[in-house]
């Protein structure tokens, strides 16, 4: 009996976050599903849990093995961002190459989209977007359009940078941050 995927709210792709065929058993409801999640896991154990996307997604991952998934988030808007069950205890983090920081806007986290460069930032946040990640990459020094345009060109998954792509889920303004590898 095969159960449909669950989806998360604050994670566009969440299957990525997850190893299918697995045939691990959930560390939390003791079940074989195929996936085991294989993301960030903060907290104290002898070995790191294999854990389920449904025990992820109803949070009894967190709350019975005393663990937790995101740690850091960071305000975009310098607003107070508050934390609801439903991402604190029900949300996969991401994986990155140094400190994964959770992108917030609107008092709220934002949805993640994952790694990517200019094309994937220019289609989850349009121009705003660009802009966005364009104020980051003048930040490391880069002042001229084309050149930051160019510097996000080569960012990206199968890049040594790369951008961690979030979108808000109450005005859809695009942010995150830039990592490198």
């Amino acid at each position: 009996m095969s159960q449909t995927f669950p989806s998360f709210p604050y994670h566009a792709d969440a299957k990525k976050a997850f190893e299918e065929n697995s045939e691990e058993s959930c560390a939390c409801c003791n079940k074989k599903r195929g996936y085991i999640y294989n993301g960030p896991i903060f907290g104290v154990f002898d070995e790191e849990p294999f854990i389920c996307p449904w025990c992820i997604k109803d949070g009894s991952a967190c709350e019975k093995l005393g663990v937790e998934l995101v740690t850091d988030i960071s305000s975009g808007d310098d607003s107070k961002v508050l934390l609801s069950r439903e991402f604190s205890k029900c949300t996969p983090g991401f994986i990155s190459w140094q400190e994964s920081m959770w992108w917030a806007h609107c008092g709220e986290p934002a949805v993640y989209h994952g790694m990517g460069g200019k094309n994937e930032i220019e289609t989850i946040g349009g121009e705003d977007g660009l802009a966005y990640f364009r104020g980051l990459v003048g930040g490391l020094g880069e002042e001229a359009e084309e050149k930051q345009d160019e510097f996000l060109s080569y960012c990206g998954e199968y890049f040594d940078r790369t951008a961690y792509i979030f979108k808000c889920r109450k005005c859809g303004s695009c942010g995150g941050n830039i990592d490198f590898s």
